[in-house]
């Protein structure tokens, strides 16, 4: 029985440890403007996104909305800001605020939309949300 949690406890601390070794070398190919070369390490990253990590859906997210992944897509970018957000990452909030607030091709600015990010940030103690919130009222 020790054994087997021992095992079991390596192997969580394992998988703990290469989480953020996917998240570096991710960055470290965004950086490079190479993220979009590297299908496994995307691939990881997405299945870390979808798997509640805010590190790897903000940097989606990011890499969508600045075209490091082939052309911009604020459609993506919004859906892993949203996701990122919605797990209480305020920075995402912040950027959902932002592209609702200035909205693009493909996102249409919606300033209640807007506002329900930007608060939501504000309410985290984001300085900048709270600036967008006094300016829109």
């Amino acid at each position: 029985m020790k054994l087997s949690r021992l095992f079991l406890s390596l192997f969580v601390t394992t998988l703990l440890l290469c989480v953020p070794l996917v998240i570096e070398q991710a960055l470290e190919l965004y950086e490079s403007n190479k993220l979009h070369t590297n299908k496994s390490v995307l691939l990881e990253l997405e299945n870390l996104a979808n798997a509640g990590d805010n590190s790897a859906a903000f940097l989606l997210a990011t890499a969508y909305k600045n075209g490091k992944l082939g052309e911009k897509d604020l459609q993506k970018a919004s859906h892993w800001y949203e996701k990122s957000a919605n797990n209480g990452d305020k920075d995402a909030m912040l950027m959902l605020g932002w592209l609702f607030y200035k909205g693009s091709d493909t996102t249409v600015i919606d300033i209640t939309k807007a506002k329900y990010w930007f608060t939501k940030a504000s309410n985290e103690g984001v300085e900048e949300a709270i600036e967008m919130l006094e300016l829109l009222d």
